[in-house]
């Protein structure tokens, strides 16, 4: 099937949140685009040094999107047996490092990846005292210190716009208040999705026999 065969298995109210969850990562593309035209800041080329992180969590909303591209693709069965061998709670599943350089790699599910994906090293938090503090990786801390100052100090000065953490876990929310809320090591909140996903493709009349569960 289709990714749009796929997504119309699902009730019309899930079909909605996989729709607003895709409008509202492209959103996060622009605006930290636009950050980073705007501070200077970037990825090294290449880099894959915070998808080397075994703690990074998601919620099982951000994730619809990639489960129903994995159904599709019919590829879901075996990133769900990737993810039963290893530990569930460890490096990102989708991460393929290079396998000469440490701390390089690359996203085998770009595309789909959610949220704190497209916002680390782009985006800021509030601190206790209201004020908007730049939140980036080590990695562009040593390579681009001068950078990351001037743009703490714009922000302290309200003179450049970035992207928060607060208003994205929000807008998830609000999107999807049964999956939006709670966060999951990354490779759990992949396999959840892929297993709601399933329950409406084993169940919908359209699908055929080999895109049922067994």
């Amino acid at each position: 099937m289709s990714f749009d065969e796929t997504l119309h298995c699902l009730s019309a109210s899930d079909q909605k949140i996989v729709g607003d969850i895709m409008n509202l990562l492209t959103g996060i593309d622009r605006q930290t685009e636009e950050f980073s035209k705007q501070s200077g800041l970037k990825c090294k080329t290449g880099c894959g040094a915070c998808c080397e992180n075994p703690e990074i969590e998601t919620t099982v909303a951000e994730v619809l999107p990639l489960a129903v591209h994995l159904w599709a693709q019919r590829s879901g069965e075996g990133v769900l047996d990737a993810i039963q061998s290893n530990d569930a709670q460890g490096v990102c599943v989708f991460y393929q490092p290079d396998p000469i350089v440490k701390g390089k790699g690359r996203c085998k599910a770009y595309d789909y990846r959610p949220g704190l994906c497209r916002l680390f090293g782009f985006a800021a938090h509030q601190n206790k005292y209201g004020q908007q503090e730049l939140l980036t990786c080590k990695v562009i801390k040593d390579s681009q210190s001068e950078a990351c100052q001037r743009v703490q100090e714009q922000l302290q000065q309200g003179e450049i716009t970035v992207p928060l953490f607060s208003a994205h876990s929000f807008a998830v929310a609000n999107i999807d208040p049964v999956n939006g809320h709670k966060l999951f090591p990354i490779n759990k909140a992949v396999s959840l999705a892929f297993e709601k996903i399933g329950f409406y493709i084993g169940h919908s009349p359209s699908s055929s026999d080999t895109d049922r569960i067994k």
